[in-house]
């Protein structure tokens, strides 16, 4: 495969990650993130045109598909490198069983849940307001920077017991509540199912160190990418969509630019 386009930090490539799988060298990433289609039963919009996500609506279609590339992308990780596999509720089951296939169950490590409050909600049932991460790692040690995973204490700490307590705040729990980017927030380039900047820097954050490798294998829009380069990674972006790769192409010159 041809790189779209490159950076100082920073790769792009056009195509299926199935394809991609078989050019790059193994342990490579220590970070995987894939936010694949959800499954959705529709055929959906983004700015390159429609794209299939309806699968026949035959789910065993649809997690072959995923375990598939799963499966191939799983060697690309180093010895304690992660994936992350974004879903939400219509097929996370269906997807995670596959992955114990793949990685084997003693493998996963947390089903992480984004909690978000935008959107309308039902007369029929509770809101779905979240989606799931599945996270696995290659090996049975896996980084995981402590540090960078506290969150503040919910009480109020007595002056005398604070020397008890981690300076920094407690380690977060697996329910990440952060906003989507507002429509006229920098962030928001109005890409179909944009993610916040913030969830893929707490990702980056959390699961590599300084100078480390990520790689997004539906890279959308790029903001896995730009996450990674502020964090100060390399990163390498994969989609088929021409309009995804030009978008995330710009977001990462933008940052280089404002950061030179």
């Amino acid at each position: 495969m041809n790189p779209h386009s490159t950076g100082e930090n920073w790769k792009l490539f056009g195509g299926d990650c199935l394809d991609a799988a078989n050019w790059t060298n193994p342990g490579r990433f220590a970070l995987i993130y894939i936010d694949p289609p959800f499954f959705t039963g529709n055929r959906r919009s983004d700015p390159s045109g429609s794209f299939d996500d309806a699968w026949g609506n035959d789910i065993e279609h649809y997690t072959e598909y995923l375990r598939m590339r799963i499966s191939a992308l799983r060697p690309l990780l180093t010895d304690d490198g992660s994936m992350l596999i974004h879903l939400d509720w219509r097929a996370v089951h269906y997807v995670k069983t596959a992955c114990d296939s793949v990685f084997g169950a003693n493998r996963f490590q947390n089903e992480i849940i984004w909690a978000y409050s935008s959107g309308g909600g039902s007369q029929r049932r509770y809101g779905r307001k979240h989606d799931t991460i599945l996270w696995y790692s290659a090996g049975a040690d896996s980084i995981f920077n402590v540090d960078e995973a506290r969150v503040a204490y919910d009480a109020i700490i007595a002056k005398k017991r604070r020397h008890l307590f981690h300076d920094k705040g407690k380690v977060c729990g697996d329910v990440l509540d952060i906003p989507r980017p507002a429509n006229h927030a920098r962030e928001w380039v109005g890409w179909p199912d944009q993610k916040p900047l913030a969830l893929l820097d707490w990702f980056v954050r959390v699961h590599t160190r300084p100078g480390d490798c990520v790689a997004d294998f539906f890279c959308g829009s790029g903001t896995t990418l730009v996450a990674a380069v502020k964090a100060g990674r390399r990163t390498v972006g994969v989609d088929m969509s021409s309009d995804a790769l030009a978008m995330a192409a710009w977001r990462l010159r933008e940052i280089t630019s404002l950061e030179s």
